[in-house]
């Protein structure tokens, strides 16, 4: 190239992660989580436990392909994670076990026979 061209520069391009980012308004599976943690530090005030735990910090927390996945949450984003997962749970309404249906056929089929 020549001397007066400027070339892109890389840090000029967005940074892309691992694709973990939070979708924005779409439903998601899980649930939301806080949890207080401790740092281990011998001089921390967490060191005592109890009410002087770090936190709350939040995370989601859902299954996939058998595994348990875990996602931290800015606290600036939990309403809205908060809010994909109450729409995720509005499309997916929780079936009835199996079990629950097959006790029902059984009493209704007994009434038949009376």
């Amino acid at each position: 190239m020549s001397k007066g061209t400027l070339q892109p520069s890389r840090r000029a391009q967005p940074l892309r992660g691992k694709g973990r980012s939070i979708p924005k308004i779409q439903p998601l599976p899980g649930g939301l989580y806080s949890e207080r943690k401790r740092c281990n530090r011998t001089n921390c005030r967490c060191s005592a436990g109890g009410a002087a735990l770090h936190g709350p910090y939040y995370y989601r927390r859902w299954r996939e392909n058998g595994r348990l996945r875990r996602q931290y949450v800015k606290p600036a984003d939990a309403e809205r994670v908060s809010a994909g997962i109450a729409e995720w749970r509005r499309l997916h309404p929780p079936a009835r076990s199996t079990r629950d249906l097959l006790a029902e056929l059984r009493r209704l089929l007994r009434e038949l026979e009376d």
